[in-house]
């Protein structure tokens, strides 16, 4: 999990190789993601971290690689 600088909560599912997307209070915003080894896909998305800019990066696992993705889930960039 990790949050934002607006409070929202950001959770790595990574049975369902999704992000989702909730406020602080915990009203689900969105969600994106999908199995696979393509850009905004993973397998096994298991820890996050966002920047002061809002970016968020996820620790795809198993395709050894994290990838950067906008506050609303647009992939931006891959490292590894």
């Amino acid at each position: 999990m990790a949050t934002d600088h607006e409070g929202n909560v950001y959770v790595a599912d990574l049975g369902n190789n999704r992000i989702q997307k909730f406020t602080n209070s915990g009203a689900y915003l969105t969600q994106w993601g999908s199995s696979g080894i393509g850009d905004g896909q993973f397998d096994r998305p298991f820890a996050l971290a966002t920047d002061g800019a809002g970016n968020v990066y996820v620790c795809d696992y198993n395709n050894g690689r994290v990838q950067k993705f906008t506050s609303t889930g647009t992939f931006l960039a891959q490292l590894g």
